[in-house]
């Protein structure tokens, strides 16, 4: 049996309230999406500890404080710990640059800064390094830091344990560089 021909379709005006419904859906993804794609602050630098994770208790916090005020004295250089939660929707990379840029760790001219950035739950560690210590804590070195002595302790729970072996062979590998000598101190 033949069909009957088709009638052409007949279109209808577009209506605001039509469209209103469809424009607000948009609206409410794109607010949605803006506010889970924002950026993590960069906490401003008061110490060269900083933990926002609150992982480390106060006692390990002011020992590694020390240590790294310490070897900052002693050698010029100077290293720093921030972990945070997570770096998303950031990778750790550029979170980390981002972090170097703000704190602006080392001396003015030498540039012999490191941070050693912790992405708790990302999992992640990353070695930031100035270009005054690139020629002896390089990509190589900071990668089997992280991966020989911090992430074994990790895995076995030990966040402090795995922190203060890392940060001692990074102040072992930097103490072996021929850096300008720190700024000699005042006697008060």
């Amino acid at each position: 049996m033949p069909r009957p021909p088709r009638r052409a379709a007949r279109a209808e005006p577009v209506t605001v309230r039509r469209l209103l419904p469809g424009a607000m859906l948009l609206a409410c993804a794109l607010l949605w999406s803006a506010e889970t794609w924002s950026e993590v602050a960069v906490p401003p630098l008061r110490a060269r500890v900083t933990d926002v994770t609150g992982t480390l208790s106060a006692t390990e916090q002011a020992t590694l404080e020390q240590r790294l005020a310490d070897f900052e004295r002693d050698k010029g250089a100077q290293l720093v710990l921030l972990m945070v939660p997570s770096t998303a929707p950031e990778t750790i990379e550029q979170y980390g640059l981002r972090v170097a840029e703000t704190w602006r760790i080392g001396r003015a001219k030498v540039d012999d800064g490191a941070i050693l950035l912790v992405a708790k739950d990302d999992r992640t560690l990353r070695i930031e390094v100035g270009y005054g210590l690139e020629g002896v804590l390089t990509a190589a070195t900071s990668k089997r830091i992280i991966s020989e002595t911090i992430v074994p302790r990790f895995r076995q729970g030990e966040f402090y344990a795995g922190i203060s072996d890392g940060l001692s062979r990074m102040m072992t590998v930097v103490a072996g560089e021929p850096l300008p000598p720190p700024k000699a101190q005042r006697d008060e």
